[in-house]
């Protein structure tokens, strides 16, 4: 009886091992086999071709070709304005009038005198040569006569000084006086600017200035005219160092033809040192950092590897590749970091960039 009992338990031990051998089996039969993964999708950009140059930054003043404030040499009253404030004007150009009554005076007593005295060393004269002088009168007669005609130089410039001309082409600000005004010597009338050309005075720091020569070209943009960029060229560099700031002084010129620019302007200034006409660039986010290396994944019959370069100028998100590429390679602009030298790839191109570098 217990041997039956037995064999039937193991009968049945024995039937449920079957039974769950078949269900894994079934289960293992169930999963499908997993395919190769495909290759890891990376963005690729092109080597861009482009000028590039190495520019030193720094800021600057823009200041008139020619200023001068108009002023009277002599004290009088404002007569008259010639001008309209703001007007442009030429050389020699009548602007102030002041009261010549006084001065014209003058200049009539110094002819009456000069007249008196050419009769009287006429006179003068004809006595000595008939003997009836001497020399000493006759020498007196003729200094008599040469202070007489000073006296009337003296008047027409004293009578000039009245009238105030432009000393050179330019255009005038805004007048600090008026018709009536009693003026004292050398108080301002008018400032008088020359636009163009302008001057444009910087400074830059020492180390660089063995870098800068005369007419070497500058660059100036505007705040308040976004866009826009003004040439300008090296006109003067001062011989003599701030000791303070350890800087120099450069005078630069540029054309206004357009009067776009003015006297007294902050100005962003960009010297070029270097320029590269047909320079490789490639996007910042490409480059690879490894110690003191920079690499590139570049995609080469469908693979990854990996390029040492050297690199060189950086703006607007481009940076220049001065060494380590042909010019014809693609470089792995995004998912470099999921991918290693050798691995196969599958590539989309990055949009097109407008941004210049």
């Amino acid at each position: 009886m217990t041997t039956r009992l037995e064999t039937q338990g193991l009968g049945i031990r024995t039937a449920g091992w079957c039974a769950a051998l078949l269900a894994g089996f079934c289960w293992l039969a169930a999963v499908p086999v997993l395919a190769d993964e495909p290759p890891t999708l990376v963005e690729v950009s092109e080597v861009r071709r482009d000028k590039v140059r190495d520019e030193l930054v720094t800021f600057g003043a823009l200041r008139s070709d020619e200023s001068v404030m108009i002023r009277p040499e002599l004290a009088g009253r404002l007569a008259r304005l010639h001008f309209r404030e703001g007007q442009q004007v030429a050389a020699g150009d009548l602007l102030v009038s002041l009261d010549d009554a006084i001065a014209s005076a003058e200049l009539a007593q110094a002819k009456a005198n000069l007249s008196l005295a050419e009769r009287s060393a006429q006179r003068t004269r004809q006595l000595y040569q008939r003997g009836a002088s001497n020399a000493q009168a006759l020498d007196e007669a003729q200094a008599n006569l040469q202070l007489a005609a000073a006296s009337v130089l003296l008047a027409e410039a004293r009578l000039d000084k009245t009238r105030i001309r432009a000393p050179y082409a330019g255009t005038l600000g805004l007048r600090q006086a008026s018709p009536g005004d009693y003026l004292q010597a050398g108080q301002d009338i008018v400032n008088l600017e020359v636009l163009d050309p302008l001057k444009l005075d910087f400074r830059i720091p020492q180390k660089t200035v063995s870098q800068l020569r005369i007419g070497q070209a500058v660059e100036v943009t505007v705040d308040s005219q976004p866009g826009q960029r003004f040439e300008a060229r090296v006109q003067a560099i001062n011989p003599r160092l701030d000791e303070a700031g350890r800087s120099q002084a450069v005078r630069a010129q540029l054309d206004n033809h357009e009067g776009h620019l003015y006297p007294g302007q902050f100005v962003r200034v960009a010297v070029i040192i270097e320029e590269r006409a047909d320079a490789m660039l490639v996007p910042e986010e490409a480059v690879m950092s490894q110690g003191e290396q920079r690499l590139l994944s570049l995609v080469e019959q469908g693979k990854v590897r990996r390029q040492v370069v050297q690199l060189g100028l950086r703006r607007d998100g481009w940076v220049e590749v001065r060494e380590g590429l042909r010019g014809d390679e693609q470089v792995i602009r995004s998912g470099w970091h999921k991918v290693f030298p050798g691995d196969p790839v599958r590539v989309r191109s990055a949009p097109a960039q407008a941004a210049r570098p």
